[in-house]
Formats: structure tokens, C-alpha cells, sequence
């Protein structure tokens, strides 16, 4: 049993994740990274910018659980486009009246407003990320389910999110799998062996419609990721661990 503070080590693994990309502006300008924004309440969340998107994603955890010595967190992904993009035409009607109304969204930023922000969370969803993460605040296996197409924005998300993380870390996944389950389409990636068995098996999943990713652009990319020799661009105020 786990007597690790999901809270805890999700805030350590994404702040420092991009705490350590923003001190080499290479990697930050190689992967789109424009900016992030914790949002000041209890639970972790934080909003999300990059270069090459107009809109703005906020990544929130909603639920965690042990999972035998490490820790499962289950993190909701949203999406906040602008009218100009096919994003927006799949909103409800709601969702497009909240992005609308200067009184609770703000139209610079792309962001709900802090007083507003508990309108928001029930809506614009576009994946579910899920982690287990050791008491190093290490990754193990890492998920990501969404039944948006492959040009929906939220994947240039997932590709900063992981290329970032390996990044940070210096290791990467050792398998890659997907399983699709009607128009949801799940895909996995495994840092480790045993603790991806572990969560198959925690959560009855059944490993023979996993199907085996082969390697492509974007998983080469992220294995890349882990063994990018940057150069800290803070001219010596570097706090780099690496």
C-alpha cells in the first residue's frame, strides 16, 4: 500500500518538469512551450500555453488512488479554443456561451476567470491523462484516452507533455501500446515492466487487446526526448540538476 501524497508528487513532477525546460530555451522553443500558470486552489492544476495554439489547455488532477508502493493519479485535460478553430465547433452550446461572456472567461488569456473557474471543470474535456508515479516523483506508465481525432490541438498538448517529461528525466518509455474501445482510443506508454503489469492488473484490463505500437515519428521523437544534450541558456544562473 502506497503511503505516498498524490498531491505532493503530482505538483513535483509537473513544476519541476517545466521548471527544468524553461532553463533551456532550445528545448522550450523546440517544442512549442510558451507558457504555464498554476491555479491557486487545492487540488493540482495548472494552464497550459503553446506557440502554435490559439487556445489554452488547463491539466487538473480529479482522482488518485495507491497502486502497491507507487501512486495513481487521473488527470482530466481541457481545451479552450477560440471561434476561429474546428475545436470550437464541436462545443455545446453551453460551452460556447461560457468562452463568450467577458464576466467569467478571459478573452487574453483564454482562460476562465478565477472566481469562475468551478463553471468550468465538468466542461470542455478533451482527454484523460494518467500517471503512476513513484515516492521520486518518477513516472512509470503514463496514459493518455480521448476520442477526439488525431488533428484535434489536444495532441500537440500530449507531445509537449511527454517530450517535456522524458526531457526532464532522462528516460523514456520502453513499450508503447493502444487498445480502442468503441470511439475511445487509449494509448500507453511503459516505463517499467513491472509497474505496467501491475496497473493492467489493478485495473482488469485485458492485456490481449493491447495492441503494440510501432515505432513512428512521434514515438521516436519522444524517445529522443530523454537524450537531448541541451545546453542551459541562463548564462550561469542556472539551476539545472542535469
Amino acid at each position: 500500500m502506497s503511503g505516498i501524497d498524490a498531491y505532493s508528487v503530482t505538483r513535483n513532477l509537473i513544476e519541476n518538469t517545466f521548471s527544468y525546460l524553461t532553463w533551456h530555451e532550445d528545448v522550450c522553443n523546440q517544442t512549442g512551450f510558451k507558457g504555464i500558470s498554476q491555479v491557486w486552489i487545492e487540488d493540482p492544476a495548472w494552464y497550459f500555453w503553446l506557440d502554435h495554439i490559439k487556445g489554452a489547455f488547463l491539466l487538473r488532477l480529479h482522482a488518485d488512488e495507491p497502486l502497491g508502493d507507487n501512486q495513481y493519479v487521473s488527470l482530466s485535460l481541457h481545451y479552450f479554443p477560440t471561434v476561429e478553430e474546428e475545436a470550437y465547433h464541436g462545443l455545446s452550446a453551453r460551452e460556447k456561451w461560457l468562452i463568450s461572456d467577458g464576466a467569467v472567461f478571459d478573452q487574453e488569456t483564454r482562460t476562465p476567470k478565477f472566481e469562475a473557474y468551478e463553471q468550468f471543470v465538468s466542461l470542455f474535456v478533451v482527454a484523460e491523462v494518467g500517471c503512476v508515479i513513484d515516492s521520486d516523483s518518477q513516472l512509470q506508465v503514463l496514459f493518455y484516452s480521448s476520442e477526439k481525432d488525431e488533428n484535434h490541438p489536444l495532441h500537440e498538448f500530449i507531445d509537449l507533455l511527454v517530450s517535456s517529461l522524458n526531457f526532464q528525466s532522462k528516460q523514456h518509455h520502453q513499450d508503447a501500446f493502444s487498445l480502442r474501445d468503441g470511439s475511445v482510443c487509449t494509448s500507453f506508454l511503459s516505463y517499467s515492466e513491472t509497474v505496467f503489469q501491475e496497473f493492467i492488473d489493478e485495473f482488469e484490463l485485458d492485456s490481449g487487446l493491447l495492441e503494440k505500437i510501432i515505432p513512428d515519428n512521434k514515438l521516436n521523437k519522444w524517445l529522443r526526448a530523454a537524450h537531448i544534450d541541451a545546453v542551459c541558456s541562463m548564462n550561469g544562473a542556472c539551476s539545472c540538476s542535469h
